[in-house]
């Protein structure tokens, strides 16, 4: 597919004129959305929260059915307070079976240049390794749903084995699915906040988590494992460690009791037990076995405020990171 470049930005200009009758704001970052939904309702939904905080170029690269692949042109904008615009200049590329609105060649002369770059992948990962190297050569950092890729046919383990290896190669890369951890990360690391509680970290033989997906779980675990040393042995499935003194360590899922959105038990080898658990309402208690509690508040972020969070850094997330180092290499 051939793409006239010096027309999309001709048409881009003039939609953009008629959108503000103002200046409009430079774009301050490239973002390439691909996904195979003809609606772009996920990405929309993210997207939607950003608009009128960030000017942005944004290349939806949508795979199709139909024969051949084609482009659009469109923009959003929103007028700040200094009567500016602030504008998303979408693409649309329908990459149809002649499968050329996916190659790099069609949508990387469409980036503006001297901003970042960034990714957004809302398809299935491991299924297309071609297409997904070729991406990634032209990013600054990769922004994926591991969960939603699973929803896709991705196999868990195995997509944990690319992002691991993708991180491992020096790309920055952020996960939806591990940011939605982050409160009940946060609520967890405080269950042993206290001097007197961490002693049950060395102890802890069994963790079982309800509420959340399979990814969401395996991504749990890889990262309780890397903050307390557990590493995954040879002969290991995906739900079993061994700690620092080679003990096992299992991780196990299990249906939420009613009323609570995501539990975690940590189970000793003494037998004592620490629940954590957070309801659906936000609320959220630790349970100790000496019978003392705590209670506080959870918020997972939405999907707008992961995305701008990211689009704001070219960074890695160290924590992720991390905890991907621990899966095992193939």
């Amino acid at each position: 597919m051939k793409v006239d470049v010096p027309a999309v930005e001709a048409e881009l200009a003039r939609i953009q004129r008629e959108l503000t009758h103002s200046e409009v704001r430079t774009s301050l970052f490239n973002l390439v959305v691909m996904s195979r939904d003809a609606r772009r309702a996920m990405a929309d939904d993210a997207l939607n929260y950003l608009l009128g905080k960030r000017a942005a170029r944004v290349i939806h690269i949508v795979s199709s059915d139909r024969d051949t692949s084609a482009i659009e042109v469109s923009a959003r904008c929103f007028i700040d307070a200094e009567h500016k615009g602030v504008c998303f200049q979408e693409i649309v590329i329908t990459n149809g079976g002649d499968r050329a609105g996916g190659a790099p060649g069609s949508w990387t002369p469409l980036l503006v240049r001297d901003i970042p770059t960034f990714v957004l992948w809302l398809d299935a990962i491991t299924s297309d390794d071609r297409l997904f190297a070729h991406t990634l050569a032209q990013c600054d950092k990769l922004i994926v749903d591991s969960d939603h890729s699973v929803a896709l046919a991705d196999e868990p383990d195995a997509l944990t084995r690319t992002l691991a290896q993708v991180v491992h190669d020096g790309m920055p890369v952020a996960d939806f699915s591990w940011k939605r951890l982050r409160p009940y990360r946060r609520l967890t690391a405080a269950a042993f906040d206290a001097p007197d509680r961490r002693g049950a970290l060395s102890h802890i033989s069994r963790v079982v988590i309800s509420g959340l997906r399979t990814v969401e779980t395996r991504l749990f675990g890889l990262w309780l494992a890397d903050r307390l040393g557990w590493r995954e042995p040879d002969f290991a499935t995906v739900d079993r460690f061994v700690d620092a003194r080679t003990r096992p360590v299992t991780i196990e899922s299990a249906q939420p009791d009613p009323g609570c959105a995501v539990s975690v038990g940590f189970e000793t080898t003494s037998g004592d037990r620490i629940d954590v658990s957070a309801g659906e309402d936000g609320c959220s208690d630790i349970e100790y076995p000496d019978g003392d509690q705590a209670s506080g508040i959870v918020s997972v972020p939405s999907a707008g405020e992961i995305l701008l969070e990211e689009v704001d850094a070219v960074y890695a997330d160290e924590l992720y990171a991390a905890a991907l180092a621990v899966v095992r290499r193939a």
